[in-house]
């Protein structure tokens, strides 16, 4: 909004160089003139936010006499370093990767300034010679425009030689001036963070693209879980545990950012196809953040298990298995109907299977854990915490079921 702000209410420079003619006054100090006029272009690209309408700026300025080719020269330089100090005001509250981005193309143009600052002369020497060798014109106004022009792309041409061979070297700067954050390291929005768009038809089509990638996100999570019940080393394992915990997090915040989302999207005005699509997908947030808590569960149930330092059977650990990979089958069909496009039929019998075969395996589970206690293959808390994973992923596979329903019937009923 400021950046919006300066550019509206700045003067138009471009319809009136004249505004910079103050500038003759400071073209006579040798090369403390470069310097500032290196400043002043700076400052003037942050202004206008365009590296190209500065340029046009700097070309009528010299056309006009009012400063050398030098001066202009200079302003140049400063253009490549006013245009990167906007990217990084843009990306103030971008997340790391977008900040590195912005201080990579920061640093890239500040050491192309700096090499060709020390070498000014003998370069200006060198592009006033590419000019009168294969642009000879004896218009000197024509002359002017084709040898700044040519300092311009000369400069970005020979920067880029120069520092393609240190790519690694400025990654590695800026990683260690912008460190990774934690929650950086899975963005909670990625479709919806710039607002609602023209129509609410849009708007939706986005939210959509987000409880997919949201329901992405909550089989990661369970794949973490499965994951944790392996995971021997304790540092591995609080690693693992933790990352598990800050995903329950991120659930948190995405289910409250994307209802939000759609509840500004409701408030336009919206066809009755438009209403039914944002309750069948409030409902798919709740239940997919649903899904995130009960991969939580599951984790937390695994580390009480661990604390007691003893270990299921391996008959135990098979059943597990069978019951996760159920509920990772389930969880892959629920992405497939999330995404499927709203104009295809949508078969959610698979659904409908998994979780019968899951509820069927949960109860045979659960009274042959009463006969295997009672036969003292375990004791009674490991038994409790066995049943509670069961439990637990039975009750995940509820979750599941619901998601598909609220996407299935939507899809269903504008299937003409």
């Amino acid at each position: 909004m400021g950046l919006s702000y300066l550019k509206a209410n700045a003067p138009d420079l471009n319809s009136n160089p004249e505004m910079l003619a103050f500038v003759q006054n400071y073209t006579d100090m040798g090369f403390f003139s470069v310097l500032l006029f290196l400043f002043i272009g700076t400052i003037l690209t942050m202004i206008v936010q365009a590296s190209a309408a500065t340029m046009a700026i700097t070309l009528i300025m010299c056309a006009n006499g009012w400063i050398s080719l030098e001066l202009g020269a200079a302003l140049v330089l400063g253009e490549n370093i006013g245009t990167t100090i906007t990217a990084n005001l843009a990306a103030l509250t971008a997340n790391t990767q977008a900040k590195r981005a912005a201080l990579a193309h920061f640093v890239f143009n500040v050491f192309g300034v700096i090499w060709v600052l020390i070498i000014f002369h003998p370069f200006m020497q060198f592009v006033n010679w590419v000019v009168d060798t294969f642009f000879q014109t004896s218009n000197p106004e024509v002359a002017i425009s084709y040898k700044l022009s040519a300092f311009h792309s000369i400069f970005n041409i020979c920067n880029v030689f120069i520092l393609i061979w240190a790519v690694k070297l400025i990654e590695r700067t800026v990683c260690a001036l912008i460190h990774l954050k934690d929650e950086d390291e899975e963005p909670r929005l990625r479709f919806i963070t710039g607002g609602m768009l023209s129509t609410a038809e849009l708007s939706i089509l986005q939210a959509r693209k987000e409880i997919h990638l949201f329901a992405e996100r909550t089989h990661r999570m369970f794949g973490m879980v499965q994951d944790l019940l392996h995971t021997e080393k304790d540092d591995d394992f609080n690693k693992l545990f933790s990352r598990v915990e800050k995903y329950e997090n991120i659930s948190d915040n995405m289910e409250l950012e994307i209802a939000n989302y759609l509840n500004q999207v409701s408030e336009g005005r919206l066809s009755s196809e438009s209403k039914l699509q944002i309750r069948a997908m409030l409902r798919e947030v709740t239940e997919i953040e649903s899904i995130g808590d009960s991969c939580y569960n599951l984790a937390r149930t695994i580390n009480r298990k661990r604390q007691t330092n003893q270990d299921f059977t391996e008959k135990q650990y098979e059943h597990i298995h069978f019951m996760m990979k159920l509920t990772s089958d389930a969880l892959s069909q629920m992405i497939v109907v999330v995404e499927k496009p709203e104009h295809q039929s949508i078969d959610i019998n698979k659904s409908f299977n998994i979780e019968n075969e899951i509820n069927n395996y949960r109860n045979q589970l659960k009274n042959q854990n009463i006969l295997d206690v009672n036969n003292k293959e375990y004791d009674y808390q490991m038994g409790v915490y066995y049943m509670d994973i069961i439990a637990e992923c039975e009750k995940l596979g509820d979750y599941v079921v619901n998601v598909v329903e609220a996407s299935s019937d939507v899809k269903e009923k504008k299937i003409p």
